[in-house]
């Protein structure tokens, strides 16, 4: 399963991501969420405000430093963290060779110590995503007929949440108020839309001159933060609040997008050109925090990491991966501290 896009975000380098495992959804694997990585790292301010409105000044460097700890899931040689709500929880993927679709790769969630594989009924593979205070749980899966379909779960009990009428729906995040998120898109046009449902109503929300969106963050208010592709192929990122989209571009970056929001407003995302790993191509590979107007960029602190990707952003913390010289992908959980 692939989007239809010559660029992709975060979301959407995992969305390629498929598998089937016979193990139950109820079974539990002990832990591998290791130590920190040793270090926190540092970085530099940016002074910059979205691009739609008048700059706004930065004092001095940010003072911010990033935490991080490794997210591995037992006996998996590759992990990859996408959702993260208020207690901790983390969704994700596991297995070799991600993101190409192996055939072996699948979904956890990670409560605690103790991972959890994530099984749509009856799929041949399922994707979490997202996943709120409540441990409601957003993804997709996909069976005989091949398109994505949208999940969501609540305690054990799975449900399609499909955008109505289209061939395709990802989920990507849900809120603590249960509005949901994600992607919509028809096999005959290939266009990919953005979407929000509340209460059972579905929006599609798309950016002026977008030929490609993706919802990918949102927080308690409602306001949602994602990436949009315009007519010259170059990826932005941008923040939908109350009907209004503004778009947002990291200085002197040719792509930008937004994959992570808190109710305080601070995002993270991802900025710059494509990189090649291997056979891999990883779009904007640099991953930076944005508050007030302030980008501080930073990565993963391991002298290895070529990439580092952002997730979703839940108070002070934030989920993601990087990859290292070699391909291999690691998930990771950080804290922003001041």
């Amino acid at each position: 399963m692939m989007l239809p896009s010559r660029q992709i975000s975060l979301s959407a380098a995992l969305l390629l991501v498929c598998g089937i495992l016979s193990v139950s959804s109820d079974a539990q694997l002990p832990a591998k969420r290791v130590s920190h990585f040793g270090r926190t790292t540092a970085a530099q301010s940016t002074a910059f405000a979205p691009a739609t409105t008048k700059p706004r000044t930065a004092v001095g460097e940010s003072g911010v430093n990033f935490s991080f700890g490794l997210i591995d899931f037992p006996r998996s040689p590759d992990t990859v963290a996408t959702g993260l709500n208020s207690r901790g929880d983390v969704v994700g993927l596991y297995g070799p060779n991600l993101p190409i679709y192996e055939g072996t790769e699948q979904s956890y969630v990670l409560e605690g110590n103790t991972f959890q594989q994530l099984i749509y009924p009856g799929a041949s593979y399922t994707l979490g995503q997202g996943i709120d205070k409540s441990r409601r749980i957003v993804g997709w899966y996909s069976n005989a007929d091949g398109n994505a379909h949208a999940f969501l779960r609540k305690g054990k009990e799975y449900s399609n949440i499909d955008f109505p009428g289209a061939d395709n729906t990802i989920a990507s995040n849900i809120n603590d108020a249960g509005e949901i998120i994600g992607v919509h898109y028809q096999n005959t046009t290939g266009t990919v839309h953005g979407f929000v449902s509340s209460k059972g109503a579905y929006t599609t929300i798309d950016p002026p001159n977008s030929t490609y969106t993706e919802a990918l963050g949102i927080n308690s208010a409602g306001v949602i933060v994602g990436v949009y592709e315009d007519q010259n192929f170059m990826n932005h990122g941008f923040i939908y609040q109350h009907g209004q989209f503004t778009t947002v571009d990291y200085p002197g970056a040719s792509n930008t997008g937004l994959t992570g929001i808190n109710d305080q407003g601070q995002m993270v995302g991802g900025y710059g050109d494509d990189v090649i790993i291997g056979s891999e191509d990883w779009p904007t590979p640099n991953a930076f925090f944005l508050d007030q107007g302030t980008f501080t960029p930073f990565q993963a602190p391991v002298g290895d990491a070529q990439v580092t990707f952002t997730g979703t952003l839940n108070g002070n913390q934030f989920v993601g991966l990087y990859v290292d010289s070699l391909g291999n992908i690691y998930g990771y959980q950080a804290t922003i501290g001041q």
